[in-house]
C-alpha cells in the first residue's frame, strides 16, 4: 500500500507540532514549575516575578483537572469526526495532561485522538473502489 505524499506531509507536520507542544511544556515545567525555589518565590503573586502568573494558571488548571478535561473533550471530538488539526491537538493535549498529573482523562483524550488520527490516515491511503458493483455476485 502506498500513501499519498500530501497525507505523509500532513502527518509529519502534525507530528512535529505535537512534539513541539510537548517539548515546550516539558521545558516550562522543568524551568518554572518543578524547582522549589520558584514555589517559594511565587507564594505572593502580587510581588512575584512575571513568570509566576502563567505558573499559577498552569497549577490551577492542574488542580481542577482541566488539562485532562480539555484533552478528553478534544479526543471525543476527534473520535466522532473532527477535522485533522483537532486529532493532532487531542494527542498533544492528552500527553500534556499526563505531564500535568491529569493522567486518567489525558490518556483517554490522547488515545481517542490517536485512534482517530491513524484511522483517518489509513482511510486516506486506501485506494478508491472501482466504479460499478463489486463483491460477491457482481457481474462485470
Amino acid at each position: 500500500m502506498t500513501v499519498a505524499k500530501p497525507v505523509l506531509r500532513r502527518d509529519l507536520v502534525a507530528l512535529l507540532a505535537v512534539a513541539a507542544a510537548i517539548g515546550l511544556m516539558v521545558a516550562y515545567r522543568h524551568v518554572y514549575v518543578e524547582p522549589r525555589a520558584w514555589g517559594a518565590l511565587c507564594l505572593d503573586l502580587a510581588q512575584a516575578p512575571l513568570a509566576c502568573q502563567p505558573r499559577a494558571v498552569l497549577l490551577w488548571l492542574q488542580h481542577w483537572q482541566l488539562w485532562g478535561a480539555v484533552a478528553m473533550g478534544l479526543g471525543i471530538w476527534a473520535f466522532v469526526g473532527a477535522p485533522f488539526p483537532v486529532r493532532a491537538a487531542a494527542v498533544a493535549m492528552g500527553v500534556i495532561a499526563v505531564l500535568n498529573f491529569n493522567a486518567t482523562w489525558g490518556m483517554v483524550g490522547a488515545a481517542l485522538g490517536g485512534w482517530a488520527w491513524v484511522e483517518a490516515s489509513a482511510r486516506a491511503a486506501r485506494p478508491a473502489a472501482p466504479s460499478g458493483r463489486t463483491g460477491r455476485g457482481a457481474t462485470p
